[in-house]
This record gives structure tokens, C-alpha cells and sequence, in this order.
């Protein structure tokens, strides 16, 4: 099978064919290749093959360490890729171009012409550890991804659960709450048939884009304890391969999980997007405490509290019906006026939610007797408190109800968290900040995070 577009596009994960520089004229041909150039990596071995008798084959292995780029030099041979998902079959019969077999990728080279010279360089030194050469032990080492459905949400829960980067806002009776605006595509990937990473997405098929998961603040890749930066460059190398043939997807939107919710570094999936060409999207700016470090409330945040204590207001924790109405029409109003638009979520379903979880979803309150003058949603992971909705009424506002209600819950309520969350004061992507809205964040200590959104074209 000669090598074309199509064909090219039809190989196995990392596969890549490489043409070769060429300059020909009177005298012949000459192609050249330069290491970390031409060929993506720094050249440590090369060897050939030759008088390779009719029927036989080479290869039958895969590496566990090595990437190999294979040329013929004479002659022909077809070579078959393959990574336990996908495999193809290429015809090789030019001298000026090879093909890039990645580590980890099982290849044989068969059905050579007579008098064919083929050429590999080599990435390792040779290692006869580095190779497996049973396919059935290849295929078990091999990650499988599958597609999320309701029959593995006690699965996906549970390792949210243990994952050293999930939160209650990534298990299924959260994300799924509003199922029907979105179509999901959330991915699990597994490895010895043991599940390391899940990936909560949605995909908008008319845009051809696979994003995470549209309905949340965050949602990068949910990794297990035990993952390290290898493992993720695989995951991300196997989820783009999936979402072009699966989906014939062009476009990954990826919000990765800010560092602050790990329960240890997490940040591997930073680099693999660096690795994969992805580009900063939007960027939004949140202030946070860290509670171990606090620095001083300014005095304005302080002279605010000593009015709302004159004032007779009083804070309290609030309740699910009563107190949260009144709390969600002071928060629409507030939006309807400024941004024309109401709060993401219902009453109801914040009530839904909070009846999931319970323990992780409150609602407190500053009360003038019996009427609600200030509110905070708060969304509490265990180590972050996340004001997921703050607002004040007018007699609030003059009256210092949301200094009083913040103070309160940072220094009494949520003294033994982590970080305090104020979430994120910029609108358009982060292309505007609201200044006064983080001038009075950042009154109480808090210093800025950044909570990003990144681009994959394939």
C-alpha cells in the first residue's frame, strides 16, 4: 500500500511518516537527516537490515523505552504498527521517507522485495529488557479507553473519591444534574485492566469540539495517586487518538483542575498540554487565602464589620427553602441589573444539589431579625471552602453584611481549611476585571490563582 494522506492519517497513536530532505539533479538524488531535527529525537543507535530471506519477517516487538524511525534505504518491505487499539499496514519503497514508530508501539516488518536495505535509528541504546515481544502480554500492558455510561457511575464515583485530584463536583450526582443540556463524552481510561484516569467532557458535535465538561468550573484529567508524567503524556496521546476516530473531533477544550484541590502535585497534565501544542484559551482570576498564611484584613474589610455588628446583623447558617429564595432573588436581581442575566443555577437545583450533597453544599446568611441582607453559597471540597455565590442586599451594602458574613466563616466556620476561595473576579474569557470586585476579595488576604482554559487543534 503506498503511503498517503489518507493512510497517514489512519496510523496508530504517535506514527508519523517523515520526508526527508532531498536534492537531486544530473548526478542523482541525496536525502539527509539530522537528529532532533529531522528525526524527533537525539540519534543513540542505528543499524540496519538486509538479506532478509524470502517469507521472513523482523520485528515482532514493541519498546518499552526506544523510538525508532525505519527507512529503506533498497528495495521495499511493508511494516504493521499497532497499539493494541488501531494497526495499519504501510507499503515502504522510498528512500526518502520513514516512518516514526513511538515507544510502546508493537511493529513487524514483513514482505521484503529482494535486495532490500532498510535503515533504523534509534533513540536507546540497545537494552534487551526494553522489549516485549509476546502480543499477548503487549495488548495487556496496553491503556484502553471507554466511554462513560450510567452502568459505571458507582465505578467513576468511587474513584473520584481517591483520586489525588478530584472533587464532589466531579462525581456523577453533580455533573449529571443538568444532564440534558449536554452530551457527554466523558472517558475512563484503564491499564492492566485497573482504572488510572477519567476524563469528565461533553462533545458539541456542530463544532467538532470535545470539552471539559461545559457545566463545570473545572474539569481536567482526574488522576489516580500512582500516576506520574509518562502515564499522562499516554493518556492524553490515547484520548486525542480516540476523539479523532471515535468522534472526528478537531478541537479540545481542556479546563484543568487549579492546584489548590490536590491532595497531592497533580500538575502533569500541564506539561502534556505543553507537549501537545495546546494554547491558552481564556484565563480567569481568582483570589484565595491560604489559610496557613494569612495576611492581615485590610482596615476598610474591618471598619465594614464593626458597622454590620452595630447594625443588629446577625449571621447564621441558612436554610435550603426560605432563606436560600431570598438569597437567589438579591443574587438575580444583582445579575439581572448589571449583566442582564440570572444566576447559573436554579433554586431548585441547588436544592437538588445540596440534597446530593449535603455536606459539602451550605448556605449562610446575615440576617436584620428575620430578613436576609447577605448570603454565601459555599461549595466546601474539604480542603478549599469555594464561594460559588456571594450577594448583598442595599441595606446589606451600607451596612457591611458581606464583610461581617465573610470574616465569620474564614476565621470560625472554616478556620481549619486549607484555602478560601473566593472565586474569580473576570468576565470575557478574562479579557475584562472586575477591579472593585477584587479589590474587595483581596481586603479579607486573599492573593490571585488563575483558573485556565486551553485549546487543542488536531
Amino acid at each position: 500500500m503506498n503511503i498517503s494522506d489518507e493512510m497517514e492519517k489512519q496510523l496508530p497513536r504517535g506514527c508519523k511518516i517523515i520526508e526527508f530532505p532531498l536534492a537531486v539533479d544530473d548526478r542523482g538524488a541525496l536525502s539527509f537527516a539530522e537528529g532532533a531535527r529531522h528525526i524527533p529525537f537525539q540519534i543513540e543507535r542505528v543499524f540496519w537490515i538486509y538479506d532478509v530471506p524470502e517469507g521472513k519477517t523482523r520485528g515482532g516487538h514493541s519498546h518499552c523505552e526506544t523510538a525508532e524511525v525505519v527507512i529503506p534505504l533498497n528495495g521495499s518491505f511493508t511494516i504493521t504498527v499497532d497499539d493494541g487499539r488501531h494497526s495499519a499496514e504501510v507499503r515502504m519503497e522510498s528512500s526518502g521517507k520513514g516512518i516514526l514508530i513511538p515507544q510502546g508501539v508493537w511493529c513487524h516488518l514483513h514482505d521484503f522485495a529482494p535486495g532490500t536495505i532498510c535503515l533504523v535509528f534509534a533513540s536507546h541504546p540497545y537494552d534487551a529488557s526494553g522489549y516485549i515481544n509476546d502480543y499477548s502480554e503487549y495488548l495487556n500492558e496496553q491503556l484502553s479507553v471507554v466511554r462513560y455510561d450510567l452502568s459505571r457511575q458507582t465505578e467513576w464515583d468511587s474513584f473520584v473519591r481517591i483520586s489525588k485530584n478530584g472533587t464532589f463536583l466531579l462525581e456523577r450526582g453533580y455533573m449529571d444534574y443538568h444532564a440534558a443540556r449536554f452530551t457527554d463524552c466523558s472517558l475512563m481510561f484503564y491499564k492492566k485492566g485497573n482504572l488510572i484516569a477519567m476524563l469528565p467532557a461533553n462533545w458539541k458535535e456542530e463544532e467538532g469540539t470535545v470539552q471539559s465538561h461545559g457545566g463545570l468550573t473545572y474539569g481536567g484529567l482526574i488522576v489516580s495517586p500512582s500516576m506520574v508524567a509518562i502515564n499522562v503524556l499516554e493518556v492524553f496521546s490515547c484520548a486525542i487518538d480516540w476523539m479523532k476516530r471515535e468522534l472526528g473531533a478537531h478541537r479540545w477544550l481542556y479546563k484543568p483542575i487549579p492546584y489548590i484541590y490536590s491532595s497531592i502535585p497533580a500538575e502533569e497534565d500541564l506539561y502534556a498540554l505543553f507537549r501537545s501544542g495546546a494554547v491558552l484559551k481564556e484565563r480567569g482570576i481568582s483570589s484565595v487565602i491560604d489559610c496557613s498564611n494569612r495576611l492581615p484584613m485590610r482596615q476598610s474589610r474591618k471598619s465594614g464589620c464593626v458597622k454590620a455588628a452595630k447594625s443588629g446583623l446577625r449571621i447564621e447558617q441558612g436554610n435550603m427553602t426560605s432563606h436560600l429564595e431570598a438569597f437567589w432573588n438579591i443574587l438575580a436581581g444583582i445579575l439581572n441589573e448589571k449583566h442582564g442575566k440570572n444566576p447559573v443555577h436554579t433554586v431548585s437545583e441547588l436544592q437538588l444539589l445540596h440534597s446530593r450533597f449535603p455536606e459539602n453544599i451550605k448556605l449562610f446568611v446575615a440576617l436584620k431579625e428575620e430578613s436576609v441582607e447577605a448570603g454565601a453559597l459555599i461549595y466546601d471540597t474539604g480542603k478549599v471552602v469555594h464561594t460559588q455565590y456571594l450577594a448583598s442586599s442595599e441595606y446589606g451594602k451600607r451596612n457591611g453584611a458581606l464583610d461581617l458574613l465573610l470574616r465569620n466563616l474564614i476565621d470560625d466556620v472554616y478556620s481549619d481549611c486549607t484555602y478560601f476561595d473566593f472565586g474569580v473576579s473576570t468576565e470575557d474569557g478574562g479579557a475584562f476585571l472586575n477591579e472593585g470586585l477584587i479589590f474587595q476579595k483581596e481586603g479579607f488576604g486573599a492573593r490571585s490563582i488563575v483558573y485556565d482554559t486551553y485549546e487543542m487543534l488536531f
